[in-house]
């Protein structure tokens, strides 16, 4: 428990001086453009360029969670979610499929029996034409 919370922490930490990294080198590159030896214009282009980039990928992911958010929001005639099953309903399909497969079972043995019967009855039929 405490090696799996060490470990989280470890991984956080990375990715931290990671993201911290990239964006001091970023920062670093535009900042070095602005103080002359670049033109503030490219800055801004750069920038702008960067923000426009950005914003088409939270339009994007927005998009996304809102269609997961549609799908996960119907309902049934009962006023059910869709996506979920009811513990009762799926407790009644086992029942009904172990009453279906009792039925076959007693219909089998019924079927048997049936024929049993017929060939009692062809071997009477028999015997009696043949006294006749």
């Amino acid at each position: 428990m405490i090696d799996a919370k060490i470990l989280e922490l470890g991984v956080g930490v990375i990715a931290a001086v990671l993201i911290i990294r990239e964006v001091l080198s970023f920062l670093g590159k535009h900042q070095y453009k602005r103080n002359g030896n670049g033109n503030g214009s490219e800055h801004a282009a750069v920038m702008k360029d960067h923000v426009d980039d950005m914003r088409g990928d939270v339009k994007s992911l927005r998009d996304k969670v809102d269609d997961l958010h549609e799908w996960h929001n119907k309902k049934d005639e009962d006023g059910v979610f869709n996506w979920y099953v009811r513990r009762s309903l799926e407790d009644a399909i086992k029942d009904l499929g172990e009453k279906i497969s009792l039925q076959i079972q007693i219909q089998t043995k019924i079927v048997q029996h049936m024929e049993r019967a017929e060939q009692r009855y062809r071997d009477k039929r028999t015997k009696a034409d043949e006294r006749n």
